[in-house]
């Protein structure tokens, strides 16, 4: 209940009297709810859970006794409307990015008091971790680091892209994974120059780069990890690109920490690319933070002033990709701290990893 009673404090800050929760990871990180289709109104005078007939039963499980469980008949909405109504609730707060326009219409027309959109805030308490959350994630992270190290073996000249996504995901369920955060990336030769291709029928051949971006779920909190390795000998401009993009990213995991600010670490991040002329090939975010989200506020931007925070996880990114040949991305999860910040994920990267080929 501490999460609750701190977005209460908040909507007592903002003379907010009652607030909808509709986003399901933030209906879980409220109450710790681990199913879905459900919402929450929350008041000073009551907290309700609303979810329909299938979750009643893991709802008294996983729910604090002071939270009321209302099972909806005609639908989440209409019992919403009908729970404002018995307790006379005159004014409010809605999660506007969370509903569609026409569902932010339905529901402000029968609810039929005041509304306001309270976007935000429950994602701001959720970008800074607490104990339990970091624990979560280290196990998350646990799972690539041993899944990376298995695929090691896996990968070879003669299997497809999606042969290796798949065993990927696969061999973390085996090891823990709930679920992938994201879809597996896994790119080769010339398409490891799309930074966000998803795996292909492609087969691996001698020579190529071969990008791996994958993440796992454990209790709910994600890892993602980003790993380049090649195939036998690569192109020597590539082995070369590897070792500009591994500069950047040292750059970004040694230099994060409390009280930065977003810009001033993007900076940092592509300095080695402005000095080669190179920037123009790192063509997406250099970060982003990561829980219940695989990607979650803060992003590390050059246009945004935020500043991180202790125990916020954030990822570091950088790449750089050039087409018709191939491109490097390496990716790391890092816990911020107020001096050295912790980096998480641990597999190799000091070195390019060239794969072995036997005939």
């Amino acid at each position: 209940m501490k999460r609750i009673e701190r977005l209460l404090k908040k909507m007592a800050e903002e003379k907010l009297p009652a607030m909808y929760v509709s986003n399901p990871k933030n209906v879980r990180y409220l109450c710790g709810f681990t199913g879905e289709d459900s919402s929450l109104i929350l008041s000073e005078a009551a907290v309700f859970f609303i979810t329909d007939s299938r979750y009643v039963e893991q709802a008294r499980e996983e729910l604090s006794d002071l939270i009321q469980i209302v099972c909806w008949t005609r639908s989440m909405m209409a019992e919403t409307a009908e729970i404002i109504r018995k307790h006379h609730i005159q004014e409010i707060g809605f999660e506007g990015f969370h509903l569609s326009y026409s569902d932010g219409e339905l529901f402000k027309s029968l609810v039929q008091i005041k509304t306001r959109i309270a976007d935000g805030w429950i994602e701001e308490f959720r970008a800074v971790k607490d104990d339990d959350e970091i624990s979560k994630t280290l196990e998350a992270v646990k799972i690539v680091d041993q899944t990376f190290m298995h695929i090691l073996n896996f990968i070879r000249p003669g299997i497809s892209e999606k042969q290796v996504a798949t065993e990927l995901e696969y061999f973390m369920k085996r090891i823990g994974s709930e679920r992938t955060p994201f879809e597996t990336i896994v790119v080769s030769g010339i398409r490891s120059a799309y930074p966000h291709g998803v795996a292909s029928e492609k087969i691996i051949e001698l020579g190529d780069m071969v990008t791996l971006d994958f993440g796992a779920t454990f209790q709910g909190y994600s890892s993602d990890m980003t790993r380049t390795v090649a195939v036998g000998k690569p192109d020597s401009r590539l082995s070369e690109i590897y070792d500009l993009v591994l500069e950047a990213e040292l750059a970004g995991v040694n230099a994060i920490c409390h009280g930065m600010k977003s810009k001033e670490l993007d900076s940092i991040i592509r300095s080695p690319f402005v000095r080669e002329n190179m920037n123009d090939r790192f063509n997406h975010g250099a970060g982003h933070s990561i829980g219940l989200d695989n990607h979650e506020a803060p992003f590390i931007s050059y246009r945004s002033e935020e500043e991180f925070v202790e125990n916020m996880i954030m990822t570091v990114e950088p790449g750089l990709y050039l087409p018709g040949l191939g491109g490097v991305r390496i990716e790391d999860d890092v816990l911020v701290r107020k001096e050295k910040s912790q980096v998480l994920t641990g597999s190799p990267k000091k070195d390019l990893i060239e794969l072995p080929f036997y005939e």
